[in-house]
């Protein structure tokens, strides 16, 4: 395949640097987005930023990974949760249909009716997982395509993701609880960055794919065989149940997805 030029957003979050670095492996010719740190340093949400970034990286596709994603964060501003994670996606779409590819996450879903195939029910809880699918919903009339993904893991220098995460607490000794209730679909974010290359080239491909990891799982099982296959201290880990209304319980993913390795061989590499 020819080298593209691809504007990545959000490409300096966890998934942002395994994403760009698969990218650069196949030859392409990548430019980054973010707020700092990257190759075009602006907030994209702020007016006629899109625009510029477009003009200064002049790309032939583009992956949008910006998001607003701590519940918190959005539950207290939810405007710029809509500015992030439905406008941005939007005014991307309209310029470049089948070319954007967008992320967008399980929690999408009320966790009432898992596992959930691309024509679930969605029916979101909080006002992240409300944004985000009114940006699926702002893209396709476009012709953006989206891709879904789950809880992902993996290294991360700065302890981002549920394994780097966990890493870090324990390695300082904090007790750190678990979920027991709360059900995901996990995915390392190397393998996610794999298919999401494969995904934005494929621009006549299909408009909502579903990218669950090989089983599903609660944080607490997750947290346990990670510290068992890194002889790590299990004893730091909290069983808890979740209470919060804002987190669904179960929003296992499925979807027609590469066989990916095992969850443990994805833990091993974490």
């Amino acid at each position: 395949m020819a080298a593209l030029r691809i504007l990545v957003t959000g490409a300096t979050g966890f998934l942002g640097g395994h994403v760009t670095a698969v990218l650069r492996a196949r030859g392409h010719v990548v430019r980054t987005a973010a707020r700092r740190a990257a190759d075009v340093a602006v907030d994209l949400c702020a007016p006629g930023m899109v625009a510029a970034a477009i003009q200064a990286t002049a790309p032939d596709l583009v992956l949008n990974l910006a998001a607003m994603a701590r519940l918190s964060d959005c539950e207290r501003d939810p405007e710029a949760a809509r500015r992030t994670n439905t406008v941005l996606p939007q005014q991307f779409a309209e310029r470049f249909g089948a070319r954007l590819l967008h992320v967008s996450t399980d929690l999408v879903f009320d966790g009432r009716a898992a596992p959930y195939g691309e024509d679930g029910p969605v029916a979101p809880l909080s006002v992240y997982g409300s944004t985000k699918a009114e940006g699926e919903r702002a893209v396709w009339p476009h012709g953006g395509r989206v891709v879904r993904l789950p809880l992902l893991f993996g290294p991360d220098a700065k302890g981002r993701g549920a394994t780097a995460s966990l890493r870090t607490a324990l390695a300082s000794g904090r007790r750190v609880p678990l979920y027991t209730n709360e059900y995901r679909t996990p995915l390392h974010a190397a393998d996610a960055a794999a298919l999401l290359a494969d995904l934005l080239a494929d621009v006549d491909g299909p408009r909502l794919v579903h990218a669950p990891g090989p089983e599903r799982c609660s944080r607490w099982e997750l947290g346990r065989r990670f510290c068992a296959l890194h002889d790590l201290d299990a004893g730091l880990l909290e069983p808890t149940e979740c209470q919060d209304a804002l987190r669904p319980r179960d929003v296992s993913l499925c979807g027609a997805v590469p066989a990916w390795r095992s969850l443990d061989a994805m833990l091993c590499a974490s």
